[in-house]
């Protein structure tokens, strides 16, 4: 007889299997569940910073004469919906990212214009008014390309300039140059109208009046700030104030005040009916009017940008950030947000009643020398210093 005791029948090894499973089961079904959480979560919150996230224009680059090479194009690559996150990813590191969402950005790639070589950078840029058109300024001439292609249209001067307007009519181009002259082109042929001379130097910006474009102000490297007609070329007013170069002009909406901005650390704001100052404002180049008129934008000598009222010139926002100098600044059409670009190749927006950032553009290569809405806000183009431009579909 056996003194072995009897314990109950062993489990089988399928049994144990079972058990195993249904551990795994239970325990994978946990992690499921609490990963959905955390997608769902991240999901949300990616969404709500992509709201406000640009959409790029695929636009078809053409090799002309006038370019020498193109910028290798962009490649939009989209990962997991729940990240919301688009990364531009370039032959030459490192990647440009931007928050976009993945509907937002389905099919799109960014493609420059045309890039020229870098001893030909653009300084400035101009839609018309149409949106049809972007004219540059460059140290190889003024000429205007169509939007749609990036083709260039014309070449409407071979002299170097630092910048380019469009009347409102869309019917004249005014170019400044380094003659120290301010040369006003028809756009439909590119014949020259008449020349309007008065500065003594490089001519640094160009603008008309609105609504009716009957006036021309410039601003070049002296200190002088003049006003011409524009039916006949006589000089209406020459505006004395400034101790340095004056680098940015601009008129507002109604065309009643001229704001200009100099190396001085000042913007003076000018009434244009007699040329008398309004206002000097603690700023720096540039300086763009919001579309109602109330508030100027301008760089600051410490890298910030700086919003002001008009009537009285008091400080409204100040918006720290960039790294180095800003060199354009640009309201929206609408006048809710500001677009600003900077020698540290980042491009941004900001909510103009906050001063909120709402996201930032960054890409390998050389500093943004100049930011632009079209007239219907729908497009955005920024100048980079080595001759890239760039359009952006703003949504």
């Amino acid at each position: 007889m056996s003194n072995k005791k009897s314990f109950g029948k062993p489990e089988s090894k399928d049994s144990r299997t079972e058990i195993s499973l249904a551990k795994i089961a239970l325990i994978s079904a946990v992690a499921v569940a609490i990963i959905g959480v955390i997608g769902s979560a991240l999901n949300a919150y990616f969404s709500s910073q992509a709201a406000q996230a640009p959409i790029l224009i695929p636009i078809q680059a053409t090799q002309t004469a006038e370019a020498a090479r193109l910028i290798p194009s962009f490649a939009a690559t989209t990962v997991p919906p729940s990240t919301a996150t688009v990364t531009l990813v370039s032959s030459e590191p490192p990647p440009m990212t931007a928050v976009l969402s993945p509907e937002a950005t389905s099919g799109n790639s960014l493609l420059p214009i045309v890039t020229l070589p870098g001893s030909d950078a653009i300084t400035s840029a101009a839609f018309s008014p149409d949106g049809q058109t972007l004219a540059t300024a460059s140290y190889s001439g003024a000429k205007l390309w169509r939007v749609s292609d990036g083709s260039l249209l014309r070449r409407i001067t071979t002299e170097a300039g630092k910048s380019v307007a469009f009347s409102p009519d869309n019917q004249i181009l005014a170019t400044g140059l380094s003659s120290s002259t301010v040369k006003l082109w028809r756009v439909s042929d590119g014949s020259r109208l008449r020349t309007l001379e008065g500065l003594t130097n490089y001519v640094y910006s160009v603008a008309f009046s609105p609504p009716d474009g009957q006036t021309v102000a410039a601003g070049g490297f002296n200190e002088g700030v003049k006003l011409w007609q524009v039916s006949d070329g006589t000089l209406l007013h020459d505006l004395n104030g400034h101790t340095s170069h004056v680098h940015s002009v601009t008129f507002s909406p109604d065309g009643q005040t001229l704001a200009s901005a100099s190396s001085d650390y000042t913007v003076k704001l000018w009434r244009v009916s007699d040329g008398m100052q309004l206002h000097e404002l603690n700023g720096y180049d540039p300086v763009a009017f919001s579309p109602d008129g109330q508030t100027v934008a301008t760089g600051a000598y410490n890298n910030v940008v700086q919003l002001f009222r008009v009537n009285d010139g008091a400080l409204l926002h100040r918006l720290p950030g960039h790294s180095s100098s800003v060199e354009s600044v640009a309201f929206s059409p609408d006048g809710q947000t500001l677009v600003t670009g900077s020698k540290d190749i980042e491009v941004r927006r900001w909510h103009v009643s906050d001063g909120v950032r709402l996201y930032t553009l960054e890409e390998n290569g050389e500093g943004v020398s100049f930011v632009t809405f079209s007239t219907d806000g729908k497009t955005m183009a920024a100048i980079y210093k080595d001759g890239t431009v760039k359009l952006w579909q703003v949504p």
